[in-house]
């Protein structure tokens, strides 16, 4: 029996069994019991079509394969500018299995990455955080670029794990940065 506590968000529980009683952490899409990635396929399209550019989303312990983030991007991306702008960003103990392009991205909200996963390359080069964002406890497993990335605000990147390498090149922090 798995000794692991449950999230303490309404989640799926996808696959919950008395070997693993909590199953899946994703958190419950509005409007539904399942989170994001374990929605009918007419359902997560009915959400994703509900999106707009700027829209706050809320996907914590949600798992990511590349082509579900890249469908989720993309209903948020503004088509002025043909890259997502997103509000409030909750992607706390959220794992991206693919390569996470979250490039050319306007967070416009609070952003929260804290404790997510990414097992592959993190691209946020050229990313605008206009509010606080947070990464800490993250893990990076691969590359992580935050290339010319904008951190407008508060930036907390406490107790993040950078197992491969971490570029910052170009990027600007015009608030607090933490690296502790």
């Amino acid at each position: 029996m798995s000794t692991s506590r449950p999230p303490t968000w309404p989640h799926c529980a996808h696959e919950a069994d008395p070997a693993d009683p909590v199953g899946c952490r994703g958190i419950h899409v509005p409007g539904y019991t399942k989170c994001l990635a374990h929605l009918a396929d007419a359902d997560r399209d009915a959400y994703l079509a509900s999106l707009t550019p700027g829209a706050g989303i809320d996907h914590r312990g949600t798992t990511f394969t590349e082509s579900l983030l890249d469908a989720l991007l993309d209903a948020l991306r503004d088509p002025t500018t043909g890259t997502p702008r997103i509000g409030t960003a909750v992607f706390e103990s959220a794992t991206f299995e693919g390569t996470a392009v979250f490039e050319s991205a306007t967070f416009e909200g609070t952003t929260g990455f804290r404790a997510a996963t990414f097992e592959r390359v993190a691209e946020f080069g050229s990313a605008t955080f206009q509010r606080a964002v947070e990464f800490a406890a993250a893990t990076f497993q691969s590359t992580a670029e935050f290339r010319s990335a904008t951190f407008q605000n508060f930036a907390m990147f406490g107790s993040a794990t950078f197992q491969a390498y971490a570029m910052f090149g170009s990027a600007t922090f015009q608030g607090y940065a933490g690296f502790e």
